[in-house]
């Protein structure tokens, strides 16, 4: 929620947060065997997890508000009820950039990412944000992905914008030859005028998604940037985003 917060303030927009109530907790908490060792008529389970929905929205609006008052963001609360992905997907459909947790709270989502942030990868909405805990929009260094296509130029576009000074920006080039590698390098050295903010430039075969995977893994480079428009394989920059434990925005 932080790191949202700051990108709203360094962009000057509204920060919207949302509470889902997810309905298939509560169809689980009708059913009949929540109702065979009460002598009561009412389904205290089905009560109490009411209850600590409510709890839950209140915390995490209280929190919204606190974030958001100290970084004098404008933001809004709304909770609603469904099913989760579906809720946040719908609610997206108005908003300019989605922010997900990597992770979700079922066992099965230890690895890789949740179901409500896979639906959204998988719907297109785009510009997507993955967070991880302990990051902030303030301190990261990022790695942008460049092989020379459009995608991967507004990749490059959203990092230069998310650059603060006295952050490091490290470009990674794929490129079918070495030579194609160091001429995008040239391009863009002579072209990118970005005070303050130190840049490195590094180069890796285009096609090679194991060497990619692994060098993206070694470089815990904050907040990597990235499209699914690239000359990479749609489905390749979905396995990335999905087995790196880094956060990633997708543009």
């Amino acid at each position: 929620m932080s790191a949202g917060a700051e990108l709203a303030r360094l962009f000057h927009a509204d920060l919207v947060g949302i509470f889902v109530e997810d309905i298939n907790l509560l169809r689980m908490a009708e059913l009949p065997c929540s109702h065979e060792n009460s002598a009561e008529p009412e389904n205290i389970e089905q009560v109490q997890l009411e209850r600590s929905l409510k709890r839950q929205a209140r915390e995490a609006e209280s929190t919204l508000q606190r974030i958001a008052g100290e970084l004098m963001v404008e933001h809004s609360f709304r909770v609603c009820r469904g099913l989760v992905p579906a809720e946040v997907i719908l609610a997206a459909h108005e908003a300019d950039l989605l922010l997900l947790g990597r992770k979700g709270r079922s066992p099965s989502c230890r690895k890789g990412l949740g179901s409500t942030a896979r639906k959204a990868l998988a719907e297109g909405k785009r510009p997507l944000l993955f967070m991880r805990t302990g990051f902030t929009a303030k301190e990261w260094p990022l790695l942008v992905l460049y092989d020379g296509s459009k995608g991967a130029q507004q990749a490059l576009g959203a990092a230069l914008d998310l650059a603060q000074p006295g952050i490091m920006l490290n470009v990674l080039i794929l490129g079918e030859t070495p030579e194609e590698a160091q001429m995008m390098e040239h391009e863009l050295s002579s072209s990118m005028m970005v005070p303050d903010t130190d840049l490195a430039y590094y180069h890796l075969p285009l096609h090679d998604e194991k060497t990619l995977a692994q060098y993206i893994r070694m470089a815990d480079s904050g907040l990597h940037v990235l499209s699914d428009r690239m000359r990479l394989p749609t489905e390749t920059v979905h396995n990335l985003i999905n087995e790196i434990d880094s956060p990633v925005l997708l543009v």
